[in-house]
């Protein structure tokens, strides 16, 4: 064999070698890949469940039967829905991550229970054709034994006490009876306040739940007795102290606070009350997370519109918008607050959503809401076409945003509106421009400068015109 041939050959060897060399890495990689991606997956699905609470219904007497289960945030309730099966059992998935806070799981016609849901995994077993606290247990849960040891040895020791304090009027001094009671009525005493020490020890849902029934129990006889005293230790416990994180997942007492609160500064409050309100509102909402933030505030100018204490609800709104400018929220009746105090004050309106960024030539921004099936929109609308030229020539930028929630019926009509801009969401009137400009009714004619300051508000064309051609 030659130099040449023998080199030759090396390199032909060796470009074989290289060759598979790199198919094996290549597949090597491939397998690699699938490996990583098999991980991601079991990793995410992992994660998913681990994050995620669920909840069983074992009882054989309610086969067939169609199972709700709702939880809570704020004011806000969701529900999930199972079938269950002819075994008698039913499960559900709370996604919400980490949900730690109060459930209701119902049956239709059979009743319900209240339950803790901060496990992983909570089993509600019954035998009974009844669903209710008496018939249902959860074993292996321990939030909801603590719950249960709570209030039952609380009422109890509370049974106990109004008996035994009952019976110190029906005797005389020095009676032996009398004499019997009292060392009774010390022991309910201790044990009472070894409750409370236990409560106040545990990090448990159902002891921060029992906390927060607590507060709620004192604002209630604080509101009804009209107390002076009580409202300071209650503003103060409330601004700094009161667990609103376990208030938001705890159900029914969400409002009950939120509203007896406010009822309590407008009976036992000073002439400053509203102000006073607002204040103790906005103190609180510092120390406040999202989203609890956000439920708390939507909750108090509730209450605030119910009880029309308007000149509180500006004070909250003017403070809030001192620190966060330009704040909105996701949560419709607030926005529509938020909407309505920027009209009144003035302010800087929120951005379109939907709506194109231009630099184009105009100097104002007519925003059109309107219902192409609503007679009196197609009327104004059919004014506003016959106006539009002298609108653009004045550079003045019209947007029309509908409250249609048929596709079909909005493209139709939309074909007929002369001018670039249109938006529909399909949301109705719960859409969000609808509800960030406090837009309750059609036809309404919001008239922006070019900075989004509101120039005027107008429900017809006519009254439209009459601004811009005395502008003109």
């Amino acid at each position: 064999m030659t130099v040449t041939s023998y080199f030759a050959l090396r390199a032909v060897t060796s470009y074989n070698f290289i060759k598979k060399s790199l198919l094996s890495l290549f597949y090597i990689k491939q397998l690699l890949m699938r490996v990583l991606r098999f991980f991601v997956y079991v990793t995410f699905w992992i994660g998913c469940h681990l994050s995620a609470q669920e909840v069983q219904l074992q009882a054989p007497a309610l086969a067939g039967k169609e199972a709700k289960l709702y939880y809570f945030s704020g004011a806000k309730v969701d529900s999930l829905h199972s079938a269950v099966d002819a075994s008698g059992k039913a499960a559900f998935t709370i996604l919400a991550k980490d949900y730690r806070g109060m459930a209701a799981l119902v049956v239709p016609g059979a009743g319900g229970v209240e339950l803790v849901v901060a496990e992983p995994s909570v089993t509600v077993e019954c035998i009974s054709n009844q669903l209710n606290t008496e018939m249902a247990t959860f074993p292996d849960s321990t939030e909801n034994s603590f719950l249960k040891h709570i209030f039952t040895n609380q009422s109890r020791y509370m049974q106990q006490q109004a008996w035994l304090q009952a019976g110190n009027g029906l005797f005389d001094a020095g009676s032996p009876v009398l004499l019997a009671i009292q060392p009774e009525l010390e022991k309910v005493e201790t044990s009472m306040q070894a409750l409370d020490k236990e409560i106040a020890a545990s990090k448990l849902y159902a002891a921060r739940y029992f906390r927060v029934s607590d507060y709620l129990n004192r604002l209630f006889a604080a509101e009804q007795r009209s107390d002076k005293a009580a409202l300071a230790s209650l503003r103060r416990e409330m601004e700094e102290e009161l667990d609103i994180v376990a208030l938001y997942t705890s159900g029914q007492l969400w409002n009950a606070v939120v509203n007896l609160y406010l009822s309590l500064f407008n009976r036992a409050g000073n002439d400053d009350k509203q102000q006073q309100y607002a204040s103790s509102v906005l103190t609180t909402l510092q120390r406040l997370p999202a989203p609890c933030y956000e439920a708390f505030l939507a909750g108090c100018i509730t209450e605030t519109e119910r009880f029309g204490w308007r000149e509180a609800q500006d004070s909250i709104l003017s403070g809030i918008f001192a620190r966060h400018p330009g704040f909105s929220s996701s949560i419709t009746g607030l926005q529509r607050s938020i909407g309505a105090y920027l009209v009144k004050e003035g302010k800087s309106m929120p951005p379109v959503l939907g709506l194109e960024a231009t630099g184009g030539d105009y100097n104002k921004m007519l925003l059109v809401f309107y219902d192409s099936d609503c007679n009196v929109c197609v009327n104004e609308m059919y004014r506003l076409i016959a106006l539009y030229p002298v609108l653009h020539d004045g550079g003045v930028r019209v947007v029309s945003i509908s409250a249609d929630t048929d596709s079909k019926r909005y493209e139709a009509y939309s074909r007929k509106l002369p001018w670039k801009d249109k938006l529909c969401d399909f949301e109705g009137f719960s859409g969000d421009n609808f509800a960030n400009y406090n837009v309750i009714g059609t036809p309404c004619f919001v008239l922006l400068e070019r900075d989004n300051q509101l120039s005027g508000m107008f429900y017809s064309v006519a009254e439209l015109e009459e601004k811009i051609r005395g502008k003109n």
